[in-house]
């Protein structure tokens, strides 16, 4: 077998395929409870209901130039060979309260935003006149309502501007404030605790000892909660002890809407994980059908949903971006065609291999080719060679009905690098 490979030990027999899994974590997950939250913390959060606006936007007729209000039948026929020349007897500002009136023969000087004076109907740009003294020689025949930007232009008072399930970004708190939306009604951001379990883990600001890792994984998935719109915090590292365990996980739920672990699911005899999340709820280990990342647990733990991760940390990243990732946007109250990265298609750049029976997420990195976008390998596909996933910019699917995918063929990838727009 290719190095690039880890050898492949047969499936078990209570191999879980992969949609399988997915479809039972997200079942059992429904967006958070709506609540109101200022303006300024609703960012990155999603709508919970359609927001109205209360009132005409823009809310009166204004100007669109910095020019002059007129009576577009005084100055008809103007240009610049045939100028005509009005008095000006005021002028408005954006934010004027008291306007002056616009009589025949008449203009006021006004600034972009500022409100059509009465008597006006239309405004020239500044770039049309020339002024001396109390006079504008005007140069051009706008016609009526000309760059005059009508109450309800944009928006009509009553009109839903955003619609239920909308992420909010910054162009939504802009419309969220122009009508005046100051308490927003969203799914809050989910509060995922991220806990650490083994003996052998320091941080990373400690010495290692012998046998000892660094713990990299805690701070991985804090970084991609947050990377997946939640808020996200690690809850400190639990010894290999069940009594810690317990105590451990029981604070984890309470503190969070999501508790994430890593480690200490598999079938070692000093895997405790398992058994002590059975007794807080109905956490169940289980093996998906996926390469890396098969040994893994789900459910609620008092009360809160829990997963069980991996420890290698490569696993560790891949399952959390093609399972805990939707579900976490699931809790937000992301839409369906939002929980999951965007994919593309590929051609691969060399042959790749799968174990049967099972989806394979291969890390790869993206060139544009001629006519299509190519995926190469990042290096060696270990469940712990985590400088592979440093490197990719998506993960290629290899489906388990698939053992062995020749150069040249098409997979689909998922992106995990938001700058990618040029494979789109």
């Amino acid at each position: 077998m290719s190095p690039r490979f880890p050898p492949t030990s047969p499936n078990p027999p209570d191999l879980i395929a992969f949609e399988e899994a997915r479809a039972r974590v997200l079942e059992r997950l429904r967006p958070l409870p709506p609540r109101r939250v200022p303006l300024t913390e609703a960012l990155g959060c999603v709508l919970a209901e359609d927001v109205a606006a209360g009132e005409d936007l823009p809310p009166f007729a204004n100007s669109a130039m910095d020019g002059f209000a007129l009576r577009s039948e005084d100055v008809r026929g103007a240009d610049q060979g045939s100028p005509v020349d009005l008095r000006v007897v005021g002028e408005v500002f954006a934010g004027s309260a008291t306007l002056p009136k616009v009589e025949p023969g008449t203009a006021v000087r006004i600034m972009t935003g500022g409100p059509l004076p009465p008597g006006a109907d239309a405004v020239v740009p500044v770039e049309r006149t020339e002024t001396s003294g109390e006079t504008v020689r005007v140069q051009l025949a706008p016609p009526e309502r000309g760059f005059v930007r009508e109450a309800g232009e944009d928006v009509r008072a009553g009109a839903v501007v955003l619609e239920r399930g909308r992420p909010v970004d910054p162009a939504t708190v802009g419309m969220l404030a122009s009508v005046g939306c100051h308490q927003v009604p969203v799914h809050p951001k989910p509060r995922v605790s991220v806990v650490s379990t083994g003996d052998e883990l320091v941080d990373p600001a400690e010495p290692l000892g012998p046998g000892q890792i660094r713990d990299s994984n805690s701070w991985l998935l804090v970084a991609q909660a947050r990377a997946a719109g939640a808020e996200a915090f690690r809850c400190g590292r639990l010894q290999d002890d069940p009594d810690a365990l317990r105590r451990g996980f029981a604070l984890a739920a309470a503190e969070g809407d999501f508790v994430l672990t890593s480690g200490g699911v598999s079938v070692g005899e000093r895997d405790y994980t398992k058994r002590v999340l059975a007794e807080l709820g109905d956490v169940t280990s289980w093996r998906v059908a996926m390469q890396p990342g098969m040994p893994q647990a789900f459910g609620m733990a008092a009360g809160t949903p829990l997963f069980g991760l991996p420890g290698n940390p490569v696993s560790c990243f891949v399952v959390f971006e093609v399972l805990v990732r939707p579900a976490l946007r699931r809790l937000a109250g992301m839409p369906d065609d939002r929980l999951d990265r965007p994919r593309v298609m590929a051609r691969l750049a060399e042959s790749v291999r799968s174990p049967a029976g099972r989806v394979s997420f291969l890390r790869v990195r993206l060139e544009a080719g001629d006519d299509a976008l190519s995926a190469s390998l990042t290096g060696a596909q270990g469940s712990g060679v985590l400088s592979s996933v440093v490197a990719a910019d998506g993960l290629a699917v290899v489906p388990a009905d698939q053992t062995e995918l020749p150069a040249g063929a098409e997979v689909n990838v998922i992106l995990l690098r938001e700058d990618l727009t040029w494979v789109r």
